[in-house]
């Protein structure tokens, strides 16, 4: 029996005889019509969208086959798509919830599936935790799942539409057009090969700028890499800014709702200072707000909110928990250091498309390059350095280490005093120097993950020198 768990966002795994494939995402498919008709959802439409990986056409007509068999009806995309724009679908036809297929930024082997509740955030715990006890009686029981056998377009519980428009108009009406359009930016855009690709062309084009293009064609392995916006894959991104002379470059992950941005003079900007930037820019176009972080994001986004006299959440790592701080209490922004942003007034769900859009309104705002609203910023609240360091770990034994380091909780990092520990997700520890280490565990894949972060780079290079051999330290006694 096939453990299939729903992690920080959703469940992932190897598509493969025994994993990701089509008996197991069938499973799913039942778990999910027994949970829907057990809350009473069975009434309202489900939409299932899927995104480029080998397959996932496929495994998103298999999820429509059990829920039309259960009595639910299905809106399936006509093509791959984006997650944020299954997200907002879902508030648009009031629908009681969604089944993306994808594995976002995993490797191309990988596939995936996140259910979307009715409120268009990532689910949370409370759903998953009844979806994987569905999942569990069904395997353990042997029960038979319902499947449409005959042709979908048959079935009267079925439709297949384009949700391009619809998605793109919305977007449009939540930005500045007008002032984007008068700058005439270039963009240079790499969609890694993913669902965002359509999408950022027609919504550029829209906006009178100047498109350059890479990997902007369907491939299901992504280019052999993993269709993830950071650093090291941009970098053909950041030499096509250079080779144009463009304004910005721009990515999205696999699935849309990450960003990744190269500034005019061909740098990467790390996600952190992303959010601060758009934090900031929010304030100062007159909104007002409280905001959010994952436990595992930069503190620049505090000393912000102290600036403007504002108070910041925190919360585990995972944009469930981001989506369900702005849904309760309206806040202004939120994100996470993975490149993961919401907006107050947008779907509560991560939107890479969303963002990336929003920094070309803030550059409009100040008329302002890039590269000179980041300095900005670092001249006021100081250069942060951040590293993330991702150690394997069998699933197994992740608990067992993190239960093993709980007893042997450090007083000092790098010779800095630890002044406050924090356990709402693993173990972060903030030093007197405002420098801060977290150790926790991957909800989607078999890793122990390490974040620092410091004003000072000597530093953070010793926290996360220490923090490696922490942990390190715990596994030999498992190995």
């Amino acid at each position: 029996m096939v453990d299939i768990e729903f992690g920080t966002d959703g469940w992932r795994s190897i598509m493969d005889k025994e994993h990701f494939n089509l008996q197991n995402v069938s499973i799913v498919g039942q778990a999910i019509s027994n949970y829907l008709e057990s809350e009473k959802l069975i009434s309202k439409p489900i939409l299932v969208g899927y995104d480029t990986r080998n397959n996932s056409r496929l495994f998103g007509e298999t999820i429509s086959r059990v829920l039309i068999a259960n009595n639910i009806q299905v809106k399936l995309t006509n093509s791959d798509v984006p997650t944020p724009v299954v997200a907002f679908l879902v508030l648009h036809f009031k629908a009681g919830g969604a089944v993306m297929i994808t594995a976002s930024h995993n490797p191309p082997e990988y596939n995936g599936i996140k259910f979307i509740p009715h409120y268009a955030s990532p689910a949370m715990p409370d759903i998953t935790n009844k979806l994987m006890k569905e999942i569990k009686l069904i395997q353990s029981n042997n029960l038979s799942i319902n499947k449409f056998e005959g042709e979908l377009k048959n079935s009267s519980n079925f439709n297949e539409f384009d949700p391009t428009e619809l998605y793109i108009d919305n977007l449009l009406k939540k930005i500045d057009v007008k002032s984007i359009k008068e700058e005439n930016y270039i963009v240079a855009i790499d969609p890694l090969f993913g669902t965002s690709r359509t999408y950022l062309k027609l919504i550029l084009k829209k906006l009178n700028c100047k498109i350059h293009a890479i990997h902007d064609n369907l491939d299901p392995n992504f280019g052999g890499k993993m269709p993830n916006p950071n650093s090291e894959i941009l970098k053909d991104l950041s030499n096509l800014v250079l080779e144009k002379n463009a304004d910005i470059g721009m990515a999205c992950d696999g699935d849309g709702d990450r960003s990744g941005i190269i500034d005019d003079k061909g740098n990467f900007i790390d996600a952190n200072y992303l959010f601060g930037l758009l934090f900031k820019y929010n304030l100062d176009r007159g909104l007002t707000g409280d905001t959010v972080r994952t436990v595992s994001t930069t503190h620049l986004i505090d000393k912000i909110a102290e600036d403007y006299n504002l108070h910041v959440y925190e919360t585990p790592v995972g944009s469930k928990y981001i989506g369900l701080y702005m849904r309760e209490k309206n806040l202004l922004i939120g994100g996470e250091s993975s490149g993961g942003l919401m907006f107050r007034g947008h779907t509560p769900e991560k939107d890479g498309i969303f963002t990336n859009m929003k920094i070309l309104e803030m550059m409009a705002f100040y008329k302002k390059s890039l590269s000179a609203l980041l300095k900005d910023l670092i001249d006021r609240y100081g250069k942060i350095y951040f590293k993330q360091i991702d150690i394997e770990c069998d699933d197994k034994l992740k608990d067992k280490i993190l239960n093993k380091l709980s007893k042997i909780l450090p007083n000092t990092f790098a010779g800095l005093t630890v002044e406050k520990k924090i356990e709402i997700d693993g173990f972060k520890f903030v030093l007197n120097d405002g420098s801060w280490l977290l150790i926790r565990k991957s909800g989607t894949e078999p890793l122990l993950r390490l974040y620092c972060e410091s004003t000072d780079d000597s530093t953070l290079e010793k926290l996360i020198k220490e923090g490696k051999n922490f942990i390190i330290s715990a596994q030999k006694q498992f190995s």
